[in-house]
């Protein structure tokens, strides 16, 4: 292909749905088919899945009060979303696991004035293939009592 031809092919890319064929000149109109977009709609009858919400106060739980949660002790990585389940007796931790991290949580001390829940990122071995992917997971740890007025305590764990 000579210079010319080549500078022209380059020139009519850069144009605006009018380029020149090369060797002629007489501009070529371009234009594409019509985009056939037809809607979807679901089965009749069928009801949306039903699911928890990814922000939020999940339906059912509760938001702590605020300042009722200590997560200064936990890593910048770790989650720190909580809210609280069936009248409080249970701490939901809602998170995101990726790859092959696993979270998990239990809880530890409980007096009359906090409750401890530890947290812990389980890493896999080094040089070990993992997807990189994102899970949103709850991590539920059920209290000897509800939470009620005591302080809720985030650390991480062993």
């Amino acid at each position: 292909m000579g210079a010319s031809a080549l500078l022209l092919t380059v020139a009519a890319c850069g144009g605006k749905g009018t380029p020149a064929a090369p060797g002629s000149s007489s501009p070529v109109s371009v234009t594409s088919p019509p985009s056939a977009s037809v809607p979807v709609a679901p089965p009749p009858g069928s009801a949306p899945p039903k699911s928890r919400p990814t922000q939020g106060v999940p339906p059912g739980d509760t938001a702590p009060a605020t300042g009722q949660v200590n997560a200064s002790a936990l890593p910048p990585e770790y989650p720190h979303d909580v809210t609280l389940a069936e009248g409080g007796s249970v701490v939901v931790i809602q998170a995101e696991e990726g790859g092959c991290n696993k979270l998990s949580a239990k809880a530890g001390e409980q007096t009359a004035a906090q409750v401890v829940v530890l947290v812990t990122i389980t890493k896999p071995p080094h040089g070990q293939m993992c997807p990189l992917h994102i899970r949103e997971i709850s991590l539920p740890v059920r209290l000897d009592a509800p939470l009620g007025g005591r302080e809720l305590v985030l650390r991480p764990g062993p």
